[in-house]
């Protein structure tokens, strides 16, 4: 008596980009095949700050890179906080001043010591000249502490600039854009939807003897 046996198959199959979030396509196939669940995943990009969208570079069904710049909202007021943090950060004249002086009024007072100590010099001078010394230092420091928020505040704004550009997040192709040249968005608007196509997972029984056999 011929006996026969099951054996799984999975097939994988493209399904087609729809442009929506979450997509699951559970038609039966004709035969044998009963369907698994294809998901079709969609990311929503949203506006990270609010502004007027000045540039845009795609169009629906157009496909796109992970973090491929798609368009933008306007630059001009946020790169002038750019130019002008920058400006600000180097400009190390003060910086410099402060160090050369603090420089200057070491060496006085360790002159003013080596006096003191040959009895040339009253203390008091070399009290003076310790005094001024410390007074300088403590400007430079602060004029220090000045850069460091001075690199901040560029960090940040150059943080602020890249926000108002919109990159895709994946590889995919823009299913949807939801706003046009000239329009105002606001913080967390949807602006365009970039779609990833996804493959069908299928279980279908085949009876053994319809297998291929493998050559010994």
């Amino acid at each position: 008596m011929r006996r026969l046996c099951v054996a799984a198959v999975f097939i994988l199959v493209a399904v087609p980009t729809h442009g929506q979030e979450r997509v699951s396509n559970n038609e039966a196939a004709p035969g044998r095949v009963d369907p698994g669940v294809a998901e079709q995943v969609a990311e929503v990009i949203r506006a990270k700050r609010a502004g007027i969208l000045v540039a845009l570079f795609v169009k629906p069904g157009d496909s796109v890179s992970k973090n491929q710049v798609l368009g933008h909202t306007e630059l001009d007021a946020a790169r002038l906080s750019v130019d002008t943090a920058r400006a600000n950060l180097e400009a190390t004249g003060t910086l410099n001043q402060m160090f050369w002086q603090h420089q200057a009024l070491i060496t006085t007072r360790e002159e003013m010591e080596e006096a003191v100590h040959k009895r040339t010099a009253p203390k008091s001078r070399l009290q003076f000249a310790i005094a001024m010394e410390q007074s300088a230092k403590g400007q430079y420091q602060a004029q220090q502490e000045v850069k460091k928020v001075q690199k901040i505040n560029l960090e940040h704004c150059l943080k602020e600039y890249e926000s108002r550009f919109i990159h895709s997040p994946i590889d995919g192709v823009v299913s949807e854009v939801k706003v046009t040249l000239g329009q105002a968005v606001g913080i967390g608007a949807p602006v365009i939807t970039v779609s990833t196509a996804s493959h069908l997972s299928v279980f279908r029984a085949v009876q053994a003897d319809k297998l291929p056999v493998k050559a010994k």
